[in-house]
Order: C-alpha cells, then sequence, then structure tokens
C-alpha cells in the first residue's frame, strides 16, 4: 500500500507540473490531451496520431481544437512558411539570387534541394517557388542570405516576425527547418504565421500552385520542374476541396508535420499537426477540417451597418446569438466587443454605436482598428489559457481528495 501510494504522489506532482505550465514538454508518447474537449458543450473532437495539434477559425480566431498547441515542437520544413513571407516583404520577385557556398553546401543526398550549383541565377520568384513547393533547403539558406546579408541576420527577423505576430513558443535558428535543438515552435505559432501568411495573395498564389518550371538557368540546360508536396493541393486520393496554402516537413526528430489553410463557403480554417511517425497527417488533417466546418457554424453578433471589423462568433452547430455571451469595452466613438462561450473567446468586433453610425469623419485609421481588434484577440488567448488552468486545478484537487482518502484508510488498517 506504501508503494502504491509513493506512486500516487509522484504522478500528482508530475500532473501538476504538466498542467500548471501551457508550454512544458509532454511525456507522454500518444501526445498532449485534446484540451477543448474539456469546454462544456464543445463538439467531441476526432482522434489524431499526432503529438500535437491545432484548428483555428480565421476571421474569429476561434479556436476549434486544441491537442498541446502551446507545446514546443520541432517545425521542419514548415519554417518555410515564414521564410518565404519575410522574403516576398523585403524584396522584389525579379530580384536575381545569385548562389552561393551558404545554399550549394546544402546540396546533400539527405536534405531537399533542386541541386542548385555556386554562381547559378534564379529570380526570387523562381526561388519563393522551389521553396514552397519543392521545399528546397539550399534555396532557403541563399534567399535568407540575399535578403538580409546573411543567414544570421535573417534569422533575426524570423524571430522578430514571429513576436510581432503574437508567437510565444517559437524560437528560429535557420531559413529551412532542417534540425537544431533550438529551432522549435508551436502548433499554436506555426497556424498564427500561416495566418499572417495567407494574407499575401503572392504568398497565396505560390504556396498553392501544383506545379511550376524553372527554365534552363546559366549552370543548368534543361528546365526543372517542381510539384506541390502537399498532397491535399494536388489531384487525386488525398486532394481536399478549398486547401489553397500551407506545407509540409518532416525530418527524423520532428516526423511528419504538416501545415493548412482551407476556404469553404466563406469560411477559412487554419490547420497544423505535428509529429507522426507515420504518414497520417493528410489523413489526420481531413478529420479536423472536416470537424471545423461540419460541427461548427458562423453567427452573426451585430448590425453590420454598424460595424467596423468583426461583428461574427465561430460557436458549436445549434447555438444562437442569445447563448454567445457579450463584453463590451467603450472607446470613444467605438465599442470593442468579445464574445464568450462557456468563458472560450469564439469572435471580436469593432462596432460604432448606432447615434454615430454614420459619423465617419471620426473613424480612427484602419490600421488602428486592427491593432486594437489584435489585442482584444490575444487577451482571449490568455482567458482560454487560465480556462484550462482551473479545469486542470480543479481535478488535482479531486486527485488529492481521493489520495487523502486512500491515506485515512490504509492508516486506519495499521492501526
Amino acid at each position: 500500500m506504501q508503494k502504491l501510494l509513493k506512486g500516487m504522489l509522484v504522478f500528482l506532482a508530475v500532473l501538476l507540473a504538466a498542467g500548471g505550465w501551457p508550454q512544458g514538454i509532454y511525456a507522454s508518447s500518444k501526445g498532449a490531451t485534446i484540451s477543448s474537449d474539456q469546454i462544456p458543450g464543445w463538439p467531441k473532437a476526432p482522434k489524431i496520431v499526432e503529438t500535437t495539434g491545432v484548428l483555428i477559425e480565421d476571421s474569429t480566431n476561434t479556436i476549434l481544437y486544441d491537442k498541446g498547441m502551446h507545446q514546443r515542437m520541432y517545425p521542419a520544413s514548415t519554417t518555410k512558411v515564414l521564410s518565404a513571407l519575410l522574403a516576398i516583404e523585403n524584396s522584389d520577385l525579379s530580384e536575381e539570387v545569385v548562389f552561393t557556398e551558404t545554399g550549394t553546401r546544402e546540396v546533400t543526398a539527405d536534405s531537399a534541394n533542386i541541386g542548385m550549383q555556386v554562381g547559378e541565377v534564379l529570380t526570387m520568384e523562381q526561388c519563393l517557388y522551389a521553396m514552397m513547393l519543392s521545399s528546397a533547403n539550399e534555396v532557403s539558406s541563399q534567399v535568407a542570405e540575399h535578403v538580409a546579408g546573411s543567414v544570421e541576420k535573417f534569422v533575426e527577423m524570423m524571430n522578430q516576425k514571429a513576436q510581432e505576430l503574437g508567437c510565444t513558443d517559437s524560437h528560429f535558428a535557420n531559413a529551412n527547418g532542417w534540425h537544431d535543438d533550438n529551432h522549435y515552435t508551436s502548433a499554436y505559432d506555426m497556424a498564427k504565421i500561416l495566418q499572417a501568411a495567407i494574407r499575401n495573395e503572392t504568398f497565396c498564389a505560390i504556396s498553392g500552385s501544383q506545379s511550376y518550371v524553372i527554365p534552363p538557368t546559366n549552370y543548368h540546360a534543361e528546365a526543372r520542374e517542381l510539384g506541390n508536396h502537399h498532397a491535399m493541393l494536388m489531384p487525386g486520393h488525398y486532394h481536399y476541396e478549398g486547401v489553397f496554402a500551407g506545407k509540409t516537413g518532416n525530418t527524423d526528430q520532428a516526423g511528419n508535420t504538416l501545415l493548412t489553410a482551407c476556404k469553404k463557403n466563406d469560411i477559412t480554417l487554419i490547420c497544423m499537426v505535428m509529429q507522426s511517425q507515420e504518414a497520417d497527417v493528410v489523413d489526420d488533417t481531413a478529420k479536423l477540417l472536416d470537424y471545423g466546418y461540419g460541427k461548427f457554424q458562423k453567427l452573426q453578433m451585430t448590425d453590420p451597418a454598424q460595424t467596423k471589423e468583426g461583428g461574427y462568433a465561430y460557436v458549436p452547430a445549434g447555438l444562437k446569438a442569445k447563448d454567445i455571451e457579450s463584453q463590451d469595452t467603450p472607446r470613444e466613438d467605438l465599442v470593442f466587443s468579445q464574445y464568450l462561450y462557456q468563458g472560450v473567446p469564439v469572435g471580436t468586433a469593432l462596432a460604432a454605436p448606432a447615434a454615430s453610425a454614420n459619423e465617419t469623419d471620426a473613424a480612427p485609421a484602419e490600421d488602428s482598428l486592427e491593432e486594437e481588434l489584435s489585442k482584444v484577440q490575444s487577451t482571449g488567448d490568455d482567458q482560454r489559457v487560465i480556462y484550462y488552468v482551473i479545469i486542470g486545478v480543479l481535478s488535482l484537487l479531486i486527485l488529492g481528495g481521493v489520495l487523502l482518502i486512500i491515506k485515512t484508510i490504509y492508516q486506519r488498517k495499521k492501526q
């Protein structure tokens, strides 16, 4: 009995350590628990084999599915989404990228590449297609050097950009996702990065292409034909209607990872699944997308004529607007609203009061509106974490009571 009691006490200590820190590393090889399943009234989520995963509705930032979404993981080549976005924002597609030893040293048998040579020239546009479709590691590193002067400086840009996007679980050490113990992120952070990337039309056009041809270059006499590695974008068995952007990733340490954006009926879902040792990432992504489209609905919460931004909630199917709590914060001629269901953020809005709905001359700039809305959404993420911590503490209290009863019974038997 003493051994049993000690074992349960050790388990309690481990559970407390894991439950108290959302960004902690899970020891179980089966992965994290599905936190979203603990929300009362939330649709039961499908099981996935990946260690972690997240599903987010884009317009409301509603987190539909959370399996260890803040757990630090290795991203592999999904890293290239951030690298490509930075390259698009800081260069012109027609710029010539001259390859040096920086890139070509990564043309090896164990590294995804398109066989670039020292002195060979591609345009930035061609480089971006090679990065996103063929996952060319040497091209990613060369683009980093071209944009920032060195890979190291580009990595600084990556970490700064991630911070600006609200990523709190990430540290990037290279531009291509090649394994490094100090190169890590989370399912949530990568979803936020893709959420930012799909705002860029150039990124979407490149990432969503099924194929691309790089014509002969100064060092390569034949054209290079590139095909997208993301099976859900391609014709065939794994094709998923509506998928328009994303990135695959695989290393021995990261396992298989898959980052995906899908749009149906004007609803965009972003999914990230991380660390599968089998080729289940496509099937599991499809399960989560089916769940997001089939078990939830979009509710209009404000008068469109008065709404500056947002005004919708994405909630379990069958709910009505009256079932959703609204927390309003007046500010000058605007009202910031956050929508909650069971304490979970499910949408936000910026709306003008009816009396000033037509007074456009006093309205703040659009950038200001977006910035304020982002603050409200960030607060919602914090509230969600608090919600899960409260559930964890209550579970621990119950477990503690059970242990106390066991100890009391044991002591009485001993007497």
